[in-house]
């Protein structure tokens, strides 16, 4: 079972999902220069209906084969779909 949102909130991570497929091809991808970025929704349920979830950065490790990433930041969509809280690349679309 899956979590729901306000109209508004999902009209705004579908233009999201849009830039990111642009950009990249992948649906919650994104670059800022050289640097690869993706962002995954949380699992809460707020009863307001807006959504939260977390930025994560890719960063060299110790095999190149495999990819890492690190926790870069958090974001939030709030229920009337403005974005309280994401990176600028995402807050511009």
């Amino acid at each position: 079972m899956g979590w729901s949102c306000t109209a508004t909130v999902g009209q705004t991570m579908n233009r999201w999902i849009a830039a990111c497929l642009a950009q990249t091809g992948s649906q919650n991808c994104f670059r800022v220069g050289e640097v690869g970025y993706f962002w995954e929704t949380s699992s809460t349920e707020h009863y307001d209906g807006s959504i939260t979830g977390t930025i994560w950065k890719d960063v060299p490790g110790p095999d190149p084969e495999k990819k890492y990433c690190k926790r870069a930041g958090t974001f939030r969509i709030n229920p009337d779909g403005s974005v309280a809280r994401a990176p600028a690349f995402l807050k511009r679309v």
